[in-house]
């Protein structure tokens, strides 16, 4: 089974732009392996059970203390479907198919 996650990471006390301080947590799944979408809100990962979803977002969320960062707010939501094995790409082409029959 898959386990999609929806994971936004906001640095707290850097500035309005936080990007160059995100760089670190997508770094750090990228190093994992991690099958990953970064959106302009949020970064939206894959796994295979629930256990090696919150594993990876405590990774990436201390990557961000790391870098010096005193005060972080992490949002995560949790995709667990376990009757259909279906990732990110096929979610995404059910929506596209589904869009496509609408009348």
């Amino acid at each position: 089974m898959v386990v999609i996650v929806e994971l936004n990471i906001i640095p707290l006390g850097v500035g309005t732009s936080v990007g160059k301080f995100l760089v670190s947590a997508l770094e750090e799944m990228e190093k994992m392996n991690v099958k990953h979408q970064i959106t302009p809100m949020c970064t939206i990962f894959e796994t295979k059970n629930i256990e090696e979803a919150f594993r990876i977002v405590k990774i990436v969320h201390e990557a961000i203390f790391r870098i010096g960062v005193k005060r972080v707010i992490t949002t995560v939501r949790v995709d667990d479907r376990r009757d259909v094995d279906r990732g990110m790409k096929e979610k995404l082409e059910s929506l596209k198919e589904t869009l496509k029959s609408k009348p």
